[in-house]
């Protein structure tokens, strides 16, 4: 089985350098629009097979950039709170460098393994990925459940919620490597899940999976 990490088009806060964490969120730029038809025109040849299941945060941008693949394949996406952005706290809608830099440094030591260190006004490291991890493990053994071990489940979610979760999903992927290439908007990352596992939590699911690709490359292509 596949699971494939879809980033969101792009956004206004993503051209201005703002903090977006809550709901509703922004919607897509006319480039995040075309960003996320051009994702279903490419997925066959260039990501995976057909997805089984398409997950998504329900954040407006992530609903935006999900629909042309959910037409494509005639899906109706899953809303899952439990994949939503890495919430910035106190620091919501900063577009300082100060604030950007607080919000990186605190979300990549939770890809390094300090789980416990706080977003100030937010969340923990192990409060985010224990949420995200859940969603991905039952979303992963429903799309299995309906397809086999040909199922492709797709989540549609966020750049800093990727790296999180790219990191704990597999031993493949570091912090090294996910602070130093960022995801492009509607970059793909995707993992295998062995045929026979069947995590029975989180912490079962975590470091389990195999990492084939990082934002659209297979990962020996990454220096």
């Amino acid at each position: 089985m596949k699971i494939v990490l879809v980033r969101h088009g792009q956004t206004p806060a993503n051209r201005l350098g703002a903090l977006d964490t809550v709901r509703p969120g922004l919607g897509l730029t006319e480039e995040g629009l075309a960003q996320a038809r051009r994702l279903a025109d490419r997925w066959e040849g260039e990501v995976a097979a057909p997805p089984t299941l398409i997950a998504l945060s329900g954040l407006h941008r992530t609903r935006l950039t999900a629909a042309p693949l959910a037409a494509r394949y005639g899906l109706t996406p899953l809303v899952c709170p439990g994949i939503r952005e890495l919430r910035s706290g106190d620091l919501e809608m900063a577009s300082d460098p100060a604030s950007q830099m607080q919000y990186v440094r605190t979300t990549l030591s939770w890809c390094a393994g300090d789980l416990d260190n706080r977003m100030p006004g937010g969340e923990s490291g192990r409060e985010a990925l224990a949420r995200s991890l859940e969603t991905v493990r039952r979303v992963g053994l429903a799309a299995r459940e309906q397809a086999g071990e040909d199922a492709v489940a797709v989540f549609v979610i966020h750049g800093a919620l990727t790296r999180l979760l790219a990191t704990w999903l597999s031993a493949d992927i570091d912090e090294a490597l996910v602070s130093k290439h960022f995801m492009s908007n509607t970059g793909t990352t995707t993992f295998e899940w062995a045929p026979g596992f069947t995590p029975a939590s989180a912490s079962e699911l975590a470091k389990g999976l195999h990492a084939l690709t990082w934002n659209d490359r297979p990962l020996d292509q990454w220096d």
